[in-house]
């Protein structure tokens, strides 16, 4: 069993502000229209569920073996993940007003999706805010790891894969894409979609444990994921096929590059703390911006200030109650 790991790992940090940047970019696209360029952002998913699941392996499993509650963890982890997308959820109720068949659709809407419940019957199964589908999906992932897939070892685990890859594949040959998740008729699909990615990520972790065995530069993982999204719409390079080869290659590649960045510490933590409130508020405070006639560019810069403040705000209340613990890159 690995041992329980407790260093900073700078350049995993670093990838997810990289990453939330990219997603919003595509939300930024689907609200304000633009050249596309990160119309393919939603793939930044399957990198946030397989860092996920990679830190998870490396960080509960040796807690779990050494007799650590699974539940207590997940109380832990939702309370951890919550107030952010709560916040969110907040700054997006104005316009579920004004979106709402009624006061009682209103109310059934908000109160559901506050708690990070999905909703059927509307246009998404988030519809306070849209992104929060991924976080209710991870949080089932995690709950399934530290229930289920931690046991899963050797042979059962590449008998697990044998049976996920197929359904990855079906699902990308039969949606036309790895965009699902966010709405009522591809949301089990979305679950799905993210099981594979996290399971991808519990074995990259049992396999490095703490090294990254493959040659790549940190500076190109940072690079890597814009350049392949932009230049995917630059060469014209559609279909799943891209999408999938995004997900079993370059997503490892990006971690096991992450993994070499030992530097820089003081920023790639800031980096890290501003990720998961970007991911968390960016689509309220977009379509806020668009139902008030707001333009492209201000609306991101909207989203990246108030992303900042939320993370210093943060950051403030945990040092007024207690030391502040190193930055859990696994809240995305």
């Amino acid at each position: 069993m690995t041992n329980i790991t407790t260093r900073r790992l700078p350049g995993l940090e670093a990838l997810r502000l990289v990453a939330a940047s990219c997603v919003l970019f595509l939300h930024a696209l689907a609200n304000f229209g633009g050249a596309g360029w990160f119309g393919r952002g939603y793939l930044g998913v399957d990198f946030f569920l397989m860092l996920s699941g990679f830190l998870m392996a490396r960080a509960q499993e040796p807690r779990l073996a050494a007799g650590a509650s699974p539940w207590a963890f997940i109380v832990k982890r939702y309370r951890r993940l919550w107030p952010m997308m709560a916040l969110g959820g907040l700054i997006g109720l104005p316009r579920l007003f004004v979106m709402s068949r009624g006061f009682g659709d209103f109310l059934w809407v908000a109160g559901a999706n506050m708690l990070l419940l999905p909703v059927p019957g509307h246009t998404f199964v988030f519809q306070l805010n849209v992104p929060a589908w991924t976080i209710s999906c991870e949080l089932l992932c995690n709950l399934l790891h530290v229930t289920v897939l931690w046991r899963v070892r050797g042979k059962w685990l590449w008998v697990l894969w044998a049976a996920l890859l197929p359904l990855e594949v079906w699902l990308g040959a039969h949606f036309g894409t790895f965009n699902l998740g966010a709405k009522p008729g591809n949301f089990l699909a979305g679950l799905g979609r993210t099981v594979f990615a996290y399971t991808l990520g519990i074995g990259l972790a049992r396999w490095w444990r703490d090294g990254a065995p493959l040659p790549m530069p940190w500076w190109l993982a940072l690079a890597l994921m814009p350049a392949l999204l932009a230049g995917s719409v630059w060469a014209k390079l559609w279909g799943t096929g891209y999408e999938l080869g995004f997900i079993l290659v370059a997503c490892p590649l990006m971690i096991a590059g992450g993994l070499r960045l030992d530097r820089y510490h003081a920023v790639a933590a800031w980096m890290g703390r501003i990720a998961f409130p970007l991911f968390a508020l960016q689509m309220p405070i977009l379509e806020g911006m668009r139902m008030m006639r707001g333009q492209y560019w201000p609306a991101v810069g909207l989203a990246y200030a108030v992303s900042v403040g939320a993370a210093v705000g943060s950051y403030y209340l945990a040092t007024r109650h207690q030391a502040v613990p190193s930055t859990d890159i696994r809240a995305m």
